[in-house]
């Protein structure tokens, strides 16, 4: 039986590409994150815009839910609805900027903004992402989660000038021993 090069480099190529498929698809240790889950949040400062539903966190932001935080140098949190007796409301939404740091159990995310949409239990991260866990490291412009299903989405983009940016990475293939 003879096979040609190119088949045989074909073949290759499809074995590395269905490796590199699985490092990149992983799942987030986020997946089925109740974001139902009291959101603590500590700063250096608070103002609360009262007409405008929304409070300013700056400085030195930390914001915990579960097994999830969040750093940053501001938070805005939109709430939503009228108070309750204990004059609190529900949160809709928190807009992230400024040196974002998301941690998990298994993985750290770094960026220059981010919004996590409790309604539709999405967290987007932008600017700069790095994604890294034990598998390795992978640079994006934008990194979406997806809080249900745990699925990561990282893409590309056209920064300043019209060039595109695009998504790269670097894995730890699996040791011989």
């Amino acid at each position: 039986m003879r096979i040609s090069i190119g088949k045989l480099m074909l073949a290759a190529f499809g074995i590395l590409a269905l490796s590199l498929t699985n490092t990149v698809a992983q799942v987030s240790s986020l997946k089925e994150h109740d974001v139902e889950n009291p959101v603590d949040i500590s700063a250096d400062r608070l103002e609360v815009k009262q007409q405008e539903n929304i409070a300013l966190f700056t400085g030195n932001v930390v914001v915990s839910q579960s097994d999830m935080s969040l750093v940053s140098d501001r938070i805005t949190v939109f709430y939503q609805g009228e108070r309750d007796e204990n004059n609190t409301a529900s949160i809709s939404r928190l807009d992230a900027s400024g040196n974002v740091v998301m941690t998990s159990p298994t993985e750290t995310i770094k960026s220059t903004w981010g919004v996590y949409d409790f309604a539709e239990r999405i967290i987007t991260l932008g600017g700069d992402v790095v994604f890294s866990n034990s598998d390795g490291q992978i640079n994006s412009p934008r990194l979406q989660l997806n809080l249900d299903t745990g699925q990561i989405t990282m893409d590309g983009g056209r920064i300043e000038g019209g060039t595109s940016e695009r998504v790269t990475g670097q894995f730890t293939p699996p040791s011989s021993d």
